[in-house]
């Protein structure tokens, strides 16, 4: 089980389309996928068919109120699954922020509950803006943390404000930056260019372009890739998922996806392991 954490210090980089995305699409490839709402503004929770702000959600467990099993929620989409946010998550912040006890630790714990561990092949955690306690558990519990910023504009900095307010909590943990929002002119790709010669290695290849369908796939609450499959952003994402996929369970995956275009040319609909 691959734990991926998406965050940055700073709104309106994509993050909660980044995450959406990926747990969308990997679920089409046939992983079995968790998606973890760390984000008290529940959107990753809306755009998979699950906000209810009655509910605890991700701050019950936090919390230790309510048992992981009893907070799974499934979603519309295929093999995702979620455990959602809302507002009790601020509260929920508060509480363990001025509490004696370790606190950081509490995501992690949570990923290895039976009903988590071995039963997914991917934990998506969809982190809000503040580096909060709940954050920081994701940070602590991910294998991967994808750091978007968005080419152009202040988000730039939150990058290595991040990496660096984040650095030693999970020794071994992976980071990556993604670029998204990418469009042609000079502004942007002087941004892809100093961030290159920055990061380096700990940028993906892939660049996601800037596309009006997340605009609309926001205001639907859809995942990109289901709004538009055909789009240039919807095909980003899709090289994200190769370049994170080891070529192991990339062949997988296509192996997969044509297995059930065949079954659906043919009029089979049984499942594909």
């Amino acid at each position: 089980m691959k734990v991926v954490g998406v965050g940055n210090l700073k709104g309106g980089v994509g993050k909660t389309t980044t995450s959406t995305s990926l747990a969308y699409l990997l679920g089409r490839y046939g992983k079995k996928v968790l998606m973890v709402d760390a984000d008290a503004q529940g959107n990753a929770s809306g755009t998979m068919g699950v906000y209810d702000p009655n509910e605890k959600g991700l701050a019950g467990i936090l919390l230790e109120q309510q048992s992981t099993e009893e907070t799974i929620r499934r979603t519309r989409y295929e093999n995702v699954d979620i455990i959602p946010a809302n507002m009790w998550l601020m509260q929920a912040n508060a509480q363990l922020l001025y509490s004696m006890e370790n606190q950081i630790d509490r995501i992690e714990k949570m990923l290895n509950d039976e009903c988590i561990n071995n039963k997914y092949d991917y934990v998506i955690c969809d982190c809000g803006l503040l580096l909060d306690v709940t954050v920081l558990n994701v940070v602590k519990a991910s294998d991967l943390l994808i750091i978007p910023v968005k080419a152009g504009g202040y988000g730039i900095d939150a990058v290595e404000n991040m990496i660096e307010q984040t650095k030693g909590i999970h020794e071994g943990q992976q980071v990556k930056v993604l670029m998204t929002m990418k469009t042609g002119n000079i502004t942007n790709k002087d941004t892809a260019q100093w961030l290159r010669d920055t990061y380096k290695d700990k940028m993906f290849k892939t660049e996601i372009r800037r596309s009006v369908v997340a605009e609309k796939a926001e205001t639907a609450k859809r995942p990109l890739p289901e709004m538009s499959r055909g789009s240039n952003a919807a095909k980003d994402y899709n090289n994200v998922i190769r370049e994170i996929m080891t070529d192991e369970e990339w062949n997988a995956a296509q192996a997969y996806i044509e297995s059930k275009r065949r079954n659906k040319k043919t009029g089979r609909f049984q499942k594909v392991d």
